[in-house]
């Protein structure tokens, strides 16, 4: 795993595994108005290196802001548009209910953790 963007509390981290056309992404820490633009360039880099198969575990974040939440609903619409696939790996506690309260878990593509790259 290759981290970046380690920094103080409530930065963010990003573990970066490549394998192939898959690419999986762990992100840690807090994704808000602050950070979403680090994962977003993460993922355009690697969507620039021909990744067609991303995951992102969402496991390790403990918070989430509405632009994280409208980052991984664009994330699941370009997938669509674009021919790339996008699997979320579910989170847990605080970041469970923002998905749940919202809705945006029935029309997110959540799997398992099985999904590994």
């Amino acid at each position: 795993m290759i981290p970046t963007g380690a920094g103080p509390p409530g930065a963010l981290e990003i573990d970066s595994e490549l394998h192939s056309d898959t690419a999986r992404l762990t992100p840690v820490g807090e994704l808000d108005i602050a950070t979403a633009p680090q994962l977003e360039q993460e993922v355009r880099s690697l969507l620039a290196r021909a990744v067609r198969h991303l995951v992102i575990d969402l496991s390790r974040l403990t918070f989430i802001d509405s632009s994280a939440l409208r980052l991984f609903i664009v994330l699941n619409d370009r997938s669509a548009s674009e021919g790339w696939t996008l699997s979320l790996i579910r989170p847990t506690g605080q970041v469970r209910s923002v998905f749940e309260m919202t809705g945006a878990e029935e029309n997110l593509p959540f799997i398992g953790d099985s999904g590994r790259a």
